[in-house]
């Protein structure tokens, strides 16, 4: 890490969400920060930097205990809590010096060699199930199971357009007519094919991962988790 460097954490999720952003919390180390977010997830940063690798590595891996066989929301605490402490753990090299055992039922990740924990996201037809470590792709499309693609693919083509009506042009709104109208509806849509990956497609992947994670917000058609039941 450059001298006098910080850790900055970059979203764009409401102040009131207290949880980190989709795919990963994305980390940089940039000289200073003017975003109250920023500041806000630097001060949640600070418990876990603060621990030692061992300690950090243990509470990893009894909280992957925690989350094992079950999918669960982006927007959930525990969730935000373990992607927040494991990107620093990333940072550290925790996982790769080996200085805890994971549960058994987590393979290691081929991008990082942490354990596999997937995230489910609307751009899962491009980025693959992404790693909430690394940030990286942790399993290209291709490589899903084909039981669960050949389900999780039809989904992903049918939200593409809903989610491209919060960044239509002019031309695009204007053609529209009633653009305000087209964004609610898209939101609406949003919500009900956010609900069905939380409920229908997040627990399918408890047959090939330990634990699995899906978004649940849609930050540009305004779609938070309290809008997405399941």
């Amino acid at each position: 890490m450059p001298a006098g460097a910080k850790v900055v954490f970059h979203s764009a999720t409401p102040l009131d969400k207290t949880f980190p952003p989709r795919h990963a919390v994305i980390m940089a180390f940039e000289p200073e920060s003017s975003s109250p977010l920023d500041s806000l997830w630097k001060e949640y940063a600070r418990a876990f930097q603060d621990w030692d690798d061992l300690t950090l590595g243990r509470w990893l891996a009894q909280t992957l205990g925690q989350l094992e066989g079950r999918a669960w929301r982006l927007s959930h605490p525990l969730v935000g809590a373990y992607r927040l402490a494991a990107q620093i753990a990333h940072e550290k090299q925790v996982w790769f010096q080996r200085l805890v055992t994971p549960p058994a039922a987590y393979a290691e990740s081929p991008c990082c060699r942490a354990p596999c924990l997937p995230l489910l996201t609307r751009d899962v037809r491009e980025s693959g199930l992404i790693c909430q470590h690394c940030g990286e792709t942790l399993v290209p499309f291709d490589e899903i199971p084909a039981d669960i693609r050949g389900e999780i693919e039809p989904w992903a083509q049918l939200y593409e357009p809903v989610h491209a009506v919060a960044h239509w042009d002019d031309r695009q709104r204007k053609r529209a007519g009633n653009y305000d109208a087209a964004y609610e509806n898209a939101a609406e849509e949003a919500e009900r094919l956010l609900s069905r990956a939380g409920r229908e497609l997040a627990p399918k992947l408890l047959n090939s991962y330990a634990a699995a994670i899906w978004e649940d917000q849609d930050e540009c058609l305004e779609v938070r988790p309290e809008d997405v039941p399941v």
